[in-house]
This record gives C-alpha cells, structure tokens and sequence, in this order.
C-alpha cells in the first residue's frame, strides 16, 4: 500500500509530542486538522474534474452550432491580427488610427495617468504587448556559443527605452522601487524576489569566469553591460541584486532517483528564462538595465549565497542547499543585477541552520554518503574522497558550514537519472499550506527540544523519499499548475494559502 500523508488533528500531534495540556501560545492556536495528498488522491485517475453542473456533449458538437460544410481552411494572413486590419479598413484609417493610440500613449505618461504611468507601460511592454510593433522585436532570446558569436540574453532588450514614451528615467526611492519591481516580477513568475547591495563584499561573490560561454567576467568604467566573443563586461558602478525564487514540485522532489525527479528540477529554468526575459525589458523601458545569465542555467554570481544574503533562506546541513521558511529546500534560485536602486533585504534566522546541527534525516539518506555526519559546522574544507591528494577547487572558503563532498555527490546528482535524495527527504520539504507545518516550523524557530522527534515524524506523517513502486502513482494525483501552490505567499486578491 502506499503511504501518504496522514490526517493528523493538533490535539494527537501534541499528545505525540507529549505535550497534552500544555499551552504553546499563538504556536499552538492553529487549525485543528491539515489535509494533505490523502485528499488529494482520492480520485483514482489525473481527470479534470469539473463542477457537477456542467455537463458534458458529444465531442464535435458544442453548444454553439457549426454547419462544417460551411467551413474551409482560411489565409492566416488575413485575419485582424496578422495584417488584415490595413486591407480592410485602408492605410489612411489605419495611420489615423495609429497615431490617435500613439498620442494617448504618451499624454498618459505624461499625466501620470493612473494605470497607465512610465511602470505600467513597462509591464505591458515586457509581457509582448507593445504598441507600435515597428519598434519591438519580441523574440525569444536564443543562446550561441559559436566562434564570433555572443549570446542574446547577457543585456538582452526587446522594447525602447524611456525617450519612446516622452518620458525620462524612473525616478523612485529604493523602498518604492524594490516594491514595484517585486510586484512585476511576481506577475512574470517568479515565485519571490528579494534584494541586495552589490557591495564591497558582495563584488567577491562574482564569478571570474563563466562556466558555460568559458568567458571572462571583468569590470570595466562604463555605464551600460555588454559582451563580447571573450568576455562579459560588468559596468564599474553601484549595482544591486535581485535575488528570485522560483518553486519547484515538492511531490516530484519525493520521487528520489529518477527522471521524474530530474523533471522537477529541469522545470525552473524554462520558467527563468522567461522571467529574465521580461524582467530585462521592464527595466529596460523604465531606463535601466538588467544584466542576466549569460546562459539559462548559471549566471555571473552565486545564486545560492545572494539567497542566504538577501534573506530569502538560511543555510543548511548540505551546503549546496539552503531552507525558506516559504518554500523549504525545493525551490531554485536565480540572480540578475541592475543599476536600479533598490532596498535591501536583510538575512533571517528561522531556526533552521540551528536544526540542522542536530538533524542528520539528509547525511543518513545520502546515497554516496557525501553530506557531512559532524556535530559542529567548520571553516576548513576537507579534501573530496575521490581525490585526496587533490587541492579543493569546488567551493569557496570563507563559510563555516557542514561541507558535502561536492566531487562524490556529483557521482549521482550530475549523472542519469540525477540525485535530489537530499531535498526530497529534507525534514522541511513539507506542503506549507498547512496549519500544523507552520506550528511545527515555529517550534523549531524557537526552540530545539523538540528536533530529534520532529525529524522522526517527518517520515511517520508519511514525508521523506517515496518506496520506488508507488513512483507512478504521481500520474494519477490532481496537483496545482506546475506542481505548487501559487498563492503561497500571497496575501491580496482573495487567494487561500
């Protein structure tokens, strides 16, 4: 049988916990029962299950009548959209037409018209909507390694900048900034953004060179990032980070070894990429820049420390991962820079980091052993095991944590089908939509009592890698679009948690 996630009440979670009677505060005011998968897999088959009023017709034969001997294949280029509007109505109605828009446009500007400012047009311009064509070259960015090429997505720009509108530069405070870029970057999808200073500090987080396009990363005193067939160029300037979350299926993430745990891991970048795209040319429009991975997959700073900098998560007992207290430790994390002022996040202690002292669920769960078993952190890297001899190249110094065997655990994440043992049997690799997992998690933040039976739990409540012959039962469940919850930290908008 397979085991999923029980429904436990608070009083039986509290009586395991041998707390019967005793009051925990607000910590313990939560909802007396969570649901997890187990309703969710009470349907037997992934259908699309629609409300009981809706009833279904024979397929071809919509509410709508059709006489098919009516209806033949059509020129595409006729239609309204694709360049049948000017035969139809005549290029003087159609310039007249163009220019009346084009003035609005910019009179909206202008006035600081609400709903319709330099912002608001940046974010209807970086989501393929702009106006006058003629001057927007939407494309997908393409990546080209080739002799004498250079990639499209360093400082990629698809819309024009401020002077299109009449308008000058954004001007913003920091704090206004930080938040209207959250709130567009959100509507792109991201999951969560954070920021921070390009500081002294931050500026030795910068990679030398990059591991894809195998070019140097240099600053030089400019205004504007570019790149050339050898390097890519950071202009000597104050820059900020914005630091972006991005879900991944925390369902998937159980599935331990196998190509359907790689799929949730792959998921991250083709919605990154799509989230920089649009994130650059809203900056862009707004007459600023954003300076992007140079390819999909690694951009020019550590994505994970701008994480643990920027407040997003606190580090964890493998030190290739870190912990939100949103989204536990299946989430990717990305990073552009920009010279838009922004206000820095600051980092968190969620307790979690102090967990992992005495946490060990991953280390004993490793499959190669490669994640440290110490009691205490340490600032001096050990040598891999599968070179001894050799100095260590894989991470940097400078960090007291528990160092993971990088080279040996690559032996089974970096190869077919992929290893993610390690996040998915992460203690708080929980859904977070329930009550009792933000009692538990508040707990921990507080206290650490309590850390050795929690981790214990976590597998009794039916978390933790799943057995290997209930992997296809993932096709069968009814999850959220992308395998999560989007309304996860939302709190406007009417959406539940």
């Amino acid at each position: 049988m397979p085991k999923f996630h029980t429904v436990v009440g608070r009083r039986e979670f509290m009586k395991a916990l041998g707390l019967s009677g005793v009051a925990l505060g607000t910590v313990a005011a939560s909802a007396p029962v969570f649901h997890d998968l187990d309703d969710i897999i009470a349907n037997p088959s992934a259908s699309f299950k629609r409300p009981w009023w809706v009833r279904e017709r024979e397929f071809g034969d919509p509410t709508i009548e059709v006489d098919w001997s009516l209806i033949t294949r059509q020129d595409n280029t006729k239609v309204m959209v694709g360049g049948g509007f000017g035969p139809v109505v005549g290029a003087e109605l159609q310039a007249k037409l163009k220019a009346e828009t084009n003035a609005l446009q910019l009179a909206d500007v202008k006035n600081n018209t609400p709903g319709a400012t330099l912002k608001d047009w940046a974010l209807y311009s970086a989501c393929g909507s702009f106006v006058d064509q003629s001057v927007m070259n939407y494309v997908q960015p393409t990546v080209s390694w080739a002799p004498g090429t250079a990639p499209q997505v360093f400082t990629w720009t698809s819309v024009p900048g401020p002077e299109y509108f009449g308008a000058t530069k954004w001007q913003g405070t920091p704090e206004e900034n930080s938040k209207m870029l959250r709130a567009a970057m959100r509507f792109m999808g991201a999951s969560q953004v954070q920021f921070g200073e390009l500081g002294e500090h931050e500026r030795k987080l910068i990679f030398t060179k990059h591991n894809r396009t195998k070019k140097e990363i240099v600053f030089e005193n400019i205004e504007k990032a570019y790149e050339t067939t050898t390097k890519h160029v950071l202009p000597d300037k104050p820059l900020w980070i914005v630091s972006v979350a991005i879900q991944m299926s925390k369902e998937l993430f159980r599935q331990g070894r196998s190509p359907l745990r790689t799929a949730a891991n792959g998921s991250r970048y083709y919605q990154w990429k799509g989230v920089q795209a649009r994130t650059q040319a809203f900056l862009n429009v707004l007459g600023y820049q954003g300076i992007g991975y140079p390819e999909f997959s690694t951009g020019v700073i550590s994505a994970q420390a701008d994480a643990i900098l920027c407040g997003f998560s606190e580090g964890a007992r493998n030190n290739n991962v870190s912990i939100s207290p949103e989204f536990g430790t299946v989430v990717g994390y990305f990073s552009l820079l920009t010279d838009l002022p922004l206000s820095p996040s600051r980092p968190i202690d969620a307790g979690f980091f102090r967990f992992c002292h005495t946490c060990r669920k991953c280390a004993t769960e490793c499959p190669t052993q490669a994640i440290s078993h110490d009691s205490e952190p340490s600032w001096d890297i050990p040598r891999s095991s599968l070179a001894p001899d050799k100095e260590v190249t894989w991470t940097m110094p400078g960090k007291k944590v528990f160092h993971t065997d990088f080279p040996l655990c690559f032996t089974q994440f970096g190869q077919h089908p992929g290893c993610g043992v390690c996040m998915g049997t992460c203690t708080f690799n929980v859904n977070g939509a329930s009550a009792i997992h933000e009692m538990v998690k508040a707990t921990l933040s507080t206290t650490s009592l309590f850390n050795g039976f929690m981790w214990k739990a976590d597998d009794a409540f039916g978390y933790g890698i799943i057995d290997e012959g209930d992997r296809e039962l993932w096709w069968d469940y009814e999850l959220p679009t992308y395998g999560y919850s989007t309304a996860l930290t939302s709190k406007h908008g009417g959406y539940n948690r």
